[in-house]
C-alpha cells in the first residue's frame, strides 16, 4: 500500500500498523498515521531505507521505525528524535500506547532458514 504525506512523500512500508481507525476507512489515501513502520534491506534499497525513508518517517513523527538487515543478522529501531539507530541482535520488541502486551520478536527465529 501507498502511504503519502504530500508530493514527494510516498513511502510503501514492508510491514506498517496503523491506527484501527484509520485501518478501518475504505482508502489507503486515508492513512496518515503510522504506528510502526518496517522495511527489510535489499541490494537495491540500502541508501532508500537508511537515508530518503528514515528521514521521512522521523520527520512525520513515525514513533517506531525498524530496518531488518537479513546479512548483519540485526535490526535498526529508529525513533523521530534518534540521531543514530539503536542495533538490536536479539529482539525486537514494540509496545505501542494502549496495547495491553509488547510485540515480543526474537531476531534468531526471524533469520532462521526456511
Amino acid at each position: 500500500a501507498d502511504i503519502s504525506w504530500g508530493y514527494k512523500k510516498l513511502v510503501q512500508p514492508d510491514v506498517f500498523v496503523v491506527p484501527l481507525e484509520e485501518a478501518r476507512k475504505p482508502e489507503w489515501t486515508a492513512v496518515r498515521h503510522l504506528l510502526l513502520a518496517v522495511e527489510v534491506l535489499s541490494p537495491g534499497s540500502v541508501r532508500g531505507d537508511r537515508e530518503v525513508k528514515r528521514r521521512l518517517y522521523q520527520r512525520e513523527g513515525v514513533p517506531a521505525y525498524w530496518i531488518i538487515d537479513a546479512d548483519a543478522r540485526a535490526a535498526e529501531v529508529w525513533t523521530p528524535d534518534a540521531r543514530e539507530a539503536h542495533i538490536e541482535r536479539e529482539v525486537l520488541a514494540w509496545h505501542p500506547a494502549g496495547a495491553s502486551a509488547p510485540l515480543i520478536l526474537p531476531l534468531a527465529e526471524l533469520f532462521e532458514p526456511i
